[in-house]
């Protein structure tokens, strides 16, 4: 049976670098997750909870306001009268 997709359409692959200790400590996080029966077990999306979580609780910003700032993002990335010439 294959494994569902769990990363969201708009994610874009990004190289990150990690020590031994670092990927050890991956291991440990996604090992205990997986005990728990958790569906976030990845990689990536053991990454996405830390960002959020320094995001939100180290920084103090909500997650309303990053929601708020990608609104605002995709309601001014381009005039809708744009016209695109063919190449010649």
């Amino acid at each position: 049976m294959a494994r569902k997709k769990r990363l969201d359409d708009e994610a874009e692959q990004v190289a990150v670098y990690l020590t031994p200790k670092e990927k050890l400590v991956m291991d440990v996080i996604a090992g205990r997750r997986k005990k728990r029966k958790e569906e976030r077990t990845s990689p990536s999306e053991i990454v996405v909870d830390g960002l959020w979580k320094i995001l939100t609780e180290t920084e103090g910003v909500p997650k309303e306001k990053i929601e708020e700032l990608l609104a605002v993002q995709s309601e001014s990335s381009g005039p809708d009268n744009l016209k695109v010439f063919p190449k010649s």
